[in-house]
């Protein structure tokens, strides 16, 4: 129940810090599982890839469906930095959900970067909260 919560609230923190984004994309919670990344890194490691194949099956379910992906970063390293490690975590999943099926016309995707963490704070647990990729739904796809 409180792993529950704790989703419910994550999904809804991601859709508010989408909520102003610059194309006002109405949003939805994709798929319940966030992406973790380690410290500097943006490849992809086995859990991830699990979950993105959970993410897969639901993209080829519903093939009207366009996804958002949000990369974002801890709040270490400078504003630039975490900007360009939070696009290339959004692209490489981008580039999983490509060759694995998915048309690239359906996916579209962001970087917060640091801007918007998950948990505050300044430990090694909060940092690894924040390392994420968020997932939403924005409309129907249209370029099949």
């Amino acid at each position: 129940m409180k792993k529950a919560l704790m989703l419910l609230v994550v999904m809804g923190i991601g859709a508010l810090a989408l909520a102003g984004c610059a194309n006002h994309y109405p949003t939805e919670p994709v798929i319940n599982e966030l992406v973790h990344f380690d410290t500097d890194k943006y490849n992809l490691k086995p859990e991830a890839q699990r979950a993105l194949d959970y993410k897969i099956a639901y993209l080829k379910h519903y093939p009207g469906k366009k996804i958002f992906v949000v990369g974002h970063c801890d709040e270490r390293a400078s504003d630039k930095y975490n900007l360009d490690l939070g696009r290339h975590r959004a692209e490489e999943i981008q580039r999983y959900l490509v060759n694995n099926g998915i048309n690239p016309k359906r996916i579209e995707t962001m970087t917060e970067g640091k801007r918007r963490p998950l948990v505050p704070g300044k430990s090694k647990a909060a940092y690894a909260q924040n390392r994420r990729a968020e997932f939403y739904i924005i409309g129907l796809n249209t370029a099949q």
